[in-house]
């Protein structure tokens, strides 16, 4: 485990969230539609 991942809280987010916070390498699209929760 990293350093980045130990000052992050990971426990609101499905496995698929986590997936793509943790994504350092290459691009990236998050797609995020009505009642995903953006704005939480």
């Amino acid at each position: 485990m990293s350093d980045f991942d130990m000052n992050l809280d990971f426990s609101h987010l499905n496995e698929a969230q986590i997936k793509a916070v943790k994504k350092i390498h290459g691009p990236l699209l998050i797609l995020a539609g009505a009642g995903s929760g953006k704005t939480r």
